[in-house]
């Protein structure tokens, strides 16, 4: 009998220390999410980039969830795969799906894949420090940017 109880007792002791080390584990994450600092995982970044570099990219990021709609730009071969760049300068590595299968096998028809240009609607994911998007719609505009409006003689 004296042994249950003290098997009791120190079982309680046991899981009232892993309930306040899982409490203090989450009042750290609160405190970071309230603080906007960002986790370890968010400041993953490849060790050839300056300082400065990094610092654009994380300016330039775009927070993961995201949906961009008739944003335009252009495709980028990058091996098998590509990359979108939009006309405000954001990269986006391309995640694979048919509708990028359908944008390579187009890109590989010309010579200067940006010349080609695109609205594209999609969903932004995160990586290593690194924007990504998954292609919902890409919609072909044309084989040439449009004339800026200084450059057309009346």
């Amino acid at each position: 009998m004296l042994h249950s109880i003290i098997y009791s007792f120190r079982l309680s002791r046991v899981i009232a220390a892993s309930l306040g080390l899982s409490l203090v584990g989450l009042t750290l994450f609160a405190q970071e999410i309230s603080s906007g600092v960002p986790s370890p995982s968010a400041q993953i970044l490849p060790n050839r980039l300056s300082k400065g570099d990094t610092e654009e990219i994380k300016k330039r990021r775009i927070r993961e969830g995201t949906t961009i709609v008739d944003r335009a730009g252009f495709f980028r071969l990058d091996g098998e795969g590509a990359t979108f760049v939009t006309d405000d300068e954001h990269e986006f590595g391309a995640l694979p799906n048919l509708n990028l299968e359908r944008i390579v096998r187009t890109l590989k028809g010309y010579d200067e894949s940006n010349s080609i240009r695109w609205s594209v609607n999609g969903v932004i994911t995160e990586f290593n420090g690194r924007n990504y998007l998954l292609i919902n719609r890409a919609v072909y505009k044309s084989s040439v940017p449009p004339p800026i409006p200084e450059q057309v003689v009346n």
